[in-house]
């Protein structure tokens, strides 16, 4: 209660301030006083994750499950699964009853627990952490299919945690270069997941908007330098669904972005923040070079065409007129810091700065309407 009036106190005066400002700008600030805050307010007491391995297992292969905590206080976790049949139309049956595998109280963190005998081929499993703490309870249910997988020609779910239409999906394809490398795709696709994606400040504390897949088709990815196009998978028209779709591959190439996909050396994390970056929340670059690709968003945009606006913006995200830098010789401008990843890539991982988290909660909360 003491936060939410605090944030209406700061709306009054924000739209005082703001009357004589276009109505976007308007709106953008009350998001930003609004919004952002309440983002920071709800994140979980206790705050933990989890991942099974391997992320696309074989029918035989056992499967591990691992909960990790972030920060707080956990007193008891149990641990539910449940499972179906898939068919080749993608229908599910014989889906069994969940059940309450395994328990921990007072636990010690991480927690594991294999399931050794394998789910067998064709199968759905979908289990849930049940994390109990600061009197507050917390679920994370997760889905995802064993190998082979029936639906021809479809993205394969590894890592579901919530409907196609709400959240955020990326789809993992191999290269060509992969095609005698599979098990280290399959590996480091959960490596993704569990050391990019989970890792960051900001976005593993909306993990619950991330679903990601595995494309069974591969594409051929093309450095930029080149001049060429990724060659897109033959399936592609059965991707539309997926905002982002990620190329993996083993080569050593200037990676890029274009119609929807882009492309990522198997175990870079920083690169896959800002390919990522550019192909989920439309960021745009915040580097020097002219072959940069710089432009302003409607809405909370990270890149700005006139240094007059990136000054007028920066104290919303708790910077100053010292923060806006120029970015090359083009007249493009940003706020965020120099180890941004939308300024930075490569195999280290590096949080976002304010401009770009914005960005990223405005889209997820346009994909979740």
């Amino acid at each position: 209660k003491q936060q939410l009036n605090y944030t209406e106190l700061n709306i009054i005066n924000v739209i005082k301030l703001q009357l004589m400002f276009p109505i976007r700008r308007l709106k953008n600030k009350i998001f930003i006083v609004l919004c952002l805050p309440l983002a920071i307010a709800c994140k979980q007491n206790p705050e933990t994750f989890a991942i099974h391995a391997p992320i696309y297992p074989s029918g035989s292969d056992a499967v591990t499950f691992t909960l990790r905590k972030i920060d707080g206080n956990v007193s008891e976790v149990k641990l539910f699964e449940f499972v179906a049949t898939v068919n080749s139309a993608g229908d599910l049956s014989a889906t069994t009853p969940e059940t309450e595998i395994q328990s921990w109280n007072s636990p010690a963190f991480p927690l594991t627990f294999t399931k050794s005998t394998g789910y067998g081929t064709n199968k759905l499993v979908t289990y849930r952490f049940q994390v109990k703490g600061n009197s507050k309870t917390y679920n994370h249910s997760i889905s995802f299919a064993t190998r082979p997988y029936p639906v021809t020609n479809q993205a394969v779910p590894v890592y579901v945690v919530g409907n196609q239409d709400n959240v955020l999906n990326l789809v993992f394809i191999p290269d060509t270069s992969m095609n005698s490398r599979m098990n280290l795709f399959y590996s480091s696709v959960g490596s993704q997941i569990d050391s990019t994606f989970h890792q960051e400040d900001w976005v593993r504390r909306f993990r619950s908007s991330y679903n990601f897949f595995i494309n069974p088709v591969t594409a051929i990815a093309r450095d930029f330098d080149s001049g060429l196009s990724h060659v897109l998978p033959s399936n592609s028209a059965n991707l539309s669904f997926a905002q982002g779709k990620v190329i993996l591959h083993f080569h050593d190439i200037r990676d890029q972005a274009g119609s929807g996909y882009f492309s990522a050396e198997y175990y870079v994390r920083g690169t896959m923040l800002h390919e990522s970056g550019h192909s989920l929340y439309r960021l745009a670059d915040e580097y020097d070079a002219n072959s940069a690709s710089h432009w302003e968003e409607a809405d909370f945009p990270n890149n700005w065409d006139n240094k007059s606006d990136a000054e007028a913006a920066a104290p919303g995200y708790n910077k100053t007129t010292a923060d806006v830098q120029k970015m090359g010789s083009q007249d493009w401008y940003r706020i965020c810091n120099n180890s941004c990843p939308m300024r930075s890539s490569g195999v280290p991982l590096n949080n976002y700065d304010a401009p770009c988290r914005t960005r990223i909660l405005y889209t997820l909360l346009q994909t979740g309407n």
